[in-house]
Order: C-alpha cells, then structure tokens, then sequence
C-alpha cells in the first residue's frame, strides 16, 4: 500500500511540473526591467474617426490654429474613398462628432488641460491629420510591476511602491 501511494505521489508531483499553461511565473513577482513596446493600434474607419475627432477637439481646445471643419471634411473625403467608405460614412461621422462633441465638453472646464506633455502628443497627432494620415496613434502597453518592483533601487526603503496604472501617455 506504501508502494502505491508513494508511486502516486511522485507520479503526480512529476507532471505537476510539465504543464506549460499555469502563467505563474517569477516575473510575475518581480516585474520586468523591459520597456512597454508600442500596441499595434486598430485602423479601421470607427478608429480613425475617434482618433480624428478627439484630437481635434484637443487642438481646439489648446489653441491650435487650424480649421476644425476643414480637418472633418478633408477626413471624411478620405472615409469616402476607402473600401465601403460610402456605406460607412454616416457612421463614421456620427461617431468623429461624438468624439469631438464630448472631449470638448469634458475638456472646456479643465483650465490647466494643456500640459507641455499634452500638447507636444496633440501637436504631433494634428500635424499627422492634417498631412492626410489619419491613423491611430500607437500606444505603449503599460508596464507591469510586480510585487517586489520598487525593492532595491534607492528609494524610500520604509515604504513600498504603489503600483497605479500608467498615464504617461494619456491626455
């Protein structure tokens, strides 16, 4: 009966060990000193129409000179002549003026809204827009600290890091 229950134990403990799929690992734990590669981002009409609206409302907003109706209508011109641009178009400016509409509303009380860091991102971004590329821009994936992330590196050694999402990138 020892036997059994020996050969039992070990057999289990053996395949424990080959399975691939668990996604525990000890980076998990300590973090990773890679950094963050950019996010393909998704370039389909709905994409670009947010991307396009958003930022021109963040261009209206930080004072940009440019043509807010211009910039729309050069865009959807663009839409128009993509692959079923005509069956989408109604769509996609729906969703450009939405975009625009709200971001200017949230942003029209926010008087400290135009950061150094926001502006230089809605700068290169209109400047991309009005040059006719109306892509996404690409995103960093944020990075994942671990438990032991903020351990060793000089810092505070009475506290640990509080691990918060990044908004570097966000404006």
């Amino acid at each position: 009966m020892k036997a059994a229950t020996l050969v039992l134990a070990l057999g289990a403990a053996a395949l424990a060990g080959c399975s691939g799929a668990s996604g525990l690992s000890t980076a998990s734990l300590f973090g990773t000193n890679e950094r963050p590669k950019a996010a393909r981002p998704v370039n389909d009409p709905t994409a670009r129409a947010f991307q396009v609206g958003t930022v021109s409302a963040r261009g209206v907003k930080c004072g940009f000179n440019f043509d807010p109706a211009k910039l729309k209508a050069t865009y959807l011109m663009y839409e128009s002549k993509q692959p079923g641009g005509t069956e989408n178009l109604t769509k996609v400016e729906k969703i450009y003026d939405v975009s625009f509409n709200g971001v200017a509303k949230a942003v029209a009380e926010q008087a400290d809204y135009c950061t150094n860091a926001k502006t230089t991102i809605v700068k290169a971004d209109l400047n991309r827009h009005l040059k006719g590329d109306y892509t996404p821009r690409s995103r960093p994936k944020p990075v994942e600290e671990g438990l032991f992330s903020g351990w060793g590196d000089g810092g505070d050694s009475k506290t640990m890091k509080a691990i918060k999402p990044s908004t570097a990138n966000e404006y």
